[in-house]
């Protein structure tokens, strides 16, 4: 039943940005927001094949807000491993309009299977449903959810990683930016729990607002998922660009972008590292040279990054393989 549901809410998206994604392209003349629809690949959410020593569950409704399910997909071993371990949740791309939890499928795959992470890749909800906090307040239920069943999934509550592209990246640099905000915790549940995370791997992440409305990119994405225009909402602008958020108690975050990147600068993730290292905080960073946006999607990148970014992981989380 859960299965039909999640195809029946498959059709309406389908339905909605075979409407709107063309118009917002043409009208706008956007060439990023092209960008972003031509790269970002998100394959089937329910392909099978996994390691039957690995459990795979799809829709599950970690959250309900308002009566709305709250669902993520969800990678770990069927054998719980004895030593506490780390968790990850992966918020995926699509200019906060679209998109799958599958993007980052494998990853989470990669993850559970070599290390025994408890891995989440959250279907947040998209702005043609709601606007700006509600895929924050979703993102920060599901790290909330995580930590009340820490004890239960043998989780180390103080090794919980968040990892995003693109529009999931930007939602990532708010988790990151943002613990202890009230307003942006949402009525998904688990109030007594912390939605702090305690790492950061950001793929080509949104995180300046005003640098996009200077360079015309996303105008029309930026305006549904905030709910107006720069001109209309200034504060909202300034509100959602994380970059205006850095202090000196902020995760250590790895970035990594392309330097063909239309769609966001790479600009955008240097001066955020930048500025992460002049507020004492622990930054990493990997300019991929002439690549585009959401390259990452497609081999032999996929594989080259999600080394990189196991070796952040093993690095920061101390991370050994599994027996």
């Amino acid at each position: 039943m859960r299965h039909m549901l999640g195809y029946c809410r498959l059709i309406v998206v389908i339905t909605v940005l075979s409407i709107f994604l063309p118009g917002f392209a043409q009208e706008s003349g956007d060439a990023a927001f092209q960008e972003s629809i031509l790269t970002e690949i998100h394959p089937d959410r329910y392909k099978e094949g996994y390691p039957n020593t690995m459990l795979v569950k799809h829709q599950f409704v970690y959250g309900v807000d308002n009566g709305r399910q709250l669902e993520a997909d969800i990678f770990t071993p069927m054998v719980i491993p004895e030593e506490p371990r780390p968790a990850i949740v992966f918020l995926h791309g699509g200019s906060w309009m679209f998109g799958s939890p599958s993007q980052f499928h494998t990853h989470g795959a990669y993850l559970a299977e070599k290390y025994g992470f408890f891995a989440m890749s959250v279907d947040y909800r998209l702005s043609y449903e709601a606007r700006f906090p509600v895929a924050l307040q979703d993102a920060k239920c599901a790290v909330r959810w995580i930590r009340s069943r820490a004890k239960d999934l043998n989780i180390d509550p103080h090794r919980i990683v968040i990892c995003g592209g693109s529009a999931g990246g930007h939602l990532s640099s708010m988790m990151a930016t943002t613990a202890g905000v009230p307003e942006y915790e949402g009525g998904g549940g688990y109030d007594d729990y912390s939605s702090e995370v305690n790492l950061a791997i950001i793929f080509n992440g949104e995180f300046d607002m005003w640098d996009l409305v200077e360079k015309e990119s996303l105008i029309q994405s930026m305006d549904l998922f905030m709910g107006g225009s720069p001109e209309e909402i200034p504060e909202k602008y300034d509100e959602l660009s994380s970059f205006q958020r850095i202090h000196d108690q902020v995760p250590p975050i790895l970035f990594l972008h392309g330097t063909e990147d239309i769609c966001v600068s790479h600009e955008q993730a240097l001066a955020f590292h930048k500025k992460m290292i002049e507020m004492g905080n622990h930054s990493e960073i990997e300019i991929y040279d002439g690549k585009p946006h959401a390259w990452f999607n497609n081999e032999p990148d996929k594989t080259i990054t999600i080394r990189r970014m196991e070796k952040f992981l093993v690095e920061q989380l101390g991370l050994k393989d599994q027996p």
